[in-house]
């Protein structure tokens, strides 16, 4: 068994790879070659673990296994901890033990990046970046992969926090990353807005939206939290990772659905139907566009099967016998 830690991912692993990885397992999603069953959340004492199995056709099978701890911050540990078991999808033998925090940040990154190449304009400038910890920073190193970014305003739990974040994320990007003074200054100039935070209610208002923007949200994952208010997602068009998910857990959705403001059919489409072209994406210049994230294993499967290929090409990773 191969194991693969956080800097084996780092070099095996890049935004644009697992782009195109998380975009063949939507295609063979949809044509019916992949199985997903839904997430299993426990509850503890002072946070949750998840889990979360899934296959690829005949090339893949594993699951994560994911504790959330939002205390945690407080001790000076991680919010989340993560882990993958990849198994050969034929005999079910075991692969490799993936650290599943950084598989878990650039495939959420790679696939809000693939929906904002349907979503988004192509000629996106200006991100608005809600959230200034690490999946902020996979957002961005995906999104900057796709579109040709000169600018991002950032919006963080506190100004210290987020000046720290700008200033690591201009130097890796290459563009201008500078804090906004309120979340309505950074909307108000924003081609393609970003949150990926743990707040769970708004973290901006939907009127101050101009038209055309998209906005991706991958930050709540429970049905009683939401980081987008009702009038963004009554003025968008709606695209969900997967139907499944949202109808659980993506309170964005279910929130404006239990008021009345929306209904289920408001939800256009989930990801695969877009990369497949069963649905179209965005209509127009002006049309306001929102992706909904809750997390997808199928993602993680893909990812975590490319990483120990790349691996196995690279001789990166440390065998381990475990009979």
């Amino acid at each position: 068994m191969l194991v693969l830690g956080k800097s084996d991912l780092e070099r095996l692993l890049t935004p644009g790879a697992v782009i195109r990885a998380v975009e063949s397992a939507f295609a063979t999603y949809a044509r019916g070659g992949a199985q997903v069953p839904g997430r299993l959340v426990m509850p503890v004492e002072e946070g949750a673990l998840l889990v979360m199995p899934s296959s690829l056709g005949g090339t893949a099978l594993g699951t994560k296994l994911v504790s959330v701890y939002p205390k945690n911050r407080e001790r000076g540990l991680p919010t989340i901890f993560a882990s993958y078991v990849l198994m050969e999808a034929g005999t079910g033998r075991p692969l490799a033990l993936l650290e599943g925090g950084l598989l878990t940040g650039i495939r959420t990154g790679a696939t809000s990046a693939l929906a904002a190449r349907y979503l988004a304009r192509p000629d996106s400038r200006v991100i608005a970046c809600f959230g200034a910890g690490v999946q902020a920073t996979f957002q961005l190193r995906c999104l900057v992969s796709v579109f040709p970014v000169e600018r991002v305003l950032v919006v963080g739990r506190t100004r210290e926090r987020a000046e720290r974040f700008c200033e690591a994320m201009a130097k890796e990007l290459g563009v201008p990353v500078s804090t906004a003074a309120t979340p309505r200054e950074a909307i108000g100039q924003a081609d393609l807005v970003t949150c990926a935070t743990t707040s769970p209610t708004p973290v901006f208002a939907g009127k101050d939206l101009r038209p055309g923007t998209h906005v991706d949200a991958v930050g709540a994952f429970r049905s009683e939290t939401r980081e987008v208010d009702t009038e963004t997602v009554a003025r968008a068009r709606i695209v969900v990772d997967s139907y499944a998910g949202a109808w659980e857990e993506a309170g964005d959705i279910l929130i404006p659905i239990k008021e009345g403001a929306i209904a289920r059919s408001s939800v256009h489409a989930e990801l695969a139907e877009l990369v497949t072209g069963a649905k179209p994406g965005r209509k127009d210049r002006d049309e306001i566009t929102l992706f909904k994230s809750v997390g997808f294993a199928l993602e993680d499967v893909a990812t975590a099967r490319l990483a120990y290929d790349e691996a196995r090409s690279a001789g990166v990773g440390v065998e381990v016998d475990l009979r």
